[in-house]
């Protein structure tokens, strides 16, 4: 379920979509006017903007539950993600504290997941590094009790086991794709595992390797029944 950290301004269900679709789309241009004038509007620092989009609507209604960053860190857009984050941490007349940037940063949306779940899951390694050198936390757990680097490795797993299938019914195309896709989610487990930041996660390493029914239940890949389609049509 999605954390309810209370939000520095209240923002109208219009401006949210609005933010939503630019950081969604990757259209930085957008995401910056738009910032800039939900600021003016609210007389406050676009930090502020940031930490209160978040999309509040019920799962029942179509709602994630997610916060801006949710959707660069899913999409691989670094460009977008390193914005919000520069943005968030920001000096000003007003910035916000190390809590509200770290509940940003560690935001939990309706299924538990926070951006570095949906960064390491699509195997964005750069996304991942923003993500925890900001502050994301490498052992918060989705309500399917997964993190960030069973969920990057599991990845891994599941392209490895369809590259084999690729392989035996003669696809080398696939069977290349899928290797590539396999390479991404080790480095992604990899360099979290190296981090400072992993503590002792590597004990339970051994855990996810073994993914079994577990990591094969959810078809949406996040281990949580979501689904992780994030291309929006305004």
């Amino acid at each position: 379920m999605s954390t309810s950290t209370p939000t520095p301004v209240t923002l109208s269900f219009e401006a949210i979509d609005d933010l939503i679709y630019d950081a969604r789309a990757g259209d930085l241009e957008a995401l910056k006017a738009d910032l800039a004038a939900q600021s003016k509007e609210h007389n406050c620092p676009e930090a502020w903007i940031i930490a209160s989009a978040v999309d509040a609507e019920p799962e029942a209604e179509g709602g994630t539950g997610s916060c801006l960053l949710h959707f660069p860190a899913a999409n691989g857009n670094a460009e977008i993600l390193n914005y919000l984050l520069a943005t968030l941490t920001a000096q000003s007349a007003a910035p916000l504290s190390a809590e509200q940037i770290a509940a940003v940063v560690n935001h939990r949306n309706h299924s538990g997941n926070t951006p570095l779940h949906w960064a390491a899951l699509n195997t964005h390694l750069d996304c991942v590094k923003a993500l925890v050198e900001a502050g994301a936390d490498i052992a918060v757990k989705n309500d399917a009790g997964l993190d960030a680097i069973f969920l990057a490795e599991r990845t891994a797993w599941s392209t490895e086991e369809e590259g084999k299938e690729a392989e035996g019914a003669g696809q080398a195309s696939a069977e290349e794709e899928g290797a590539g896709e396999m390479f991404k989610g080790r480095q992604v487990v990899e360099w979290l595992l190296s981090s400072d930041k992993a503590g002792d996660l590597e004990g339970g390493l051994s855990v996810s390797a073994g993914v079994g029914a577990e990591g094969s239940a959810s078809a949406s890949g996040s281990g949580s029944g979501e689904t992780m389609d994030v291309d929006e049509k305004k």
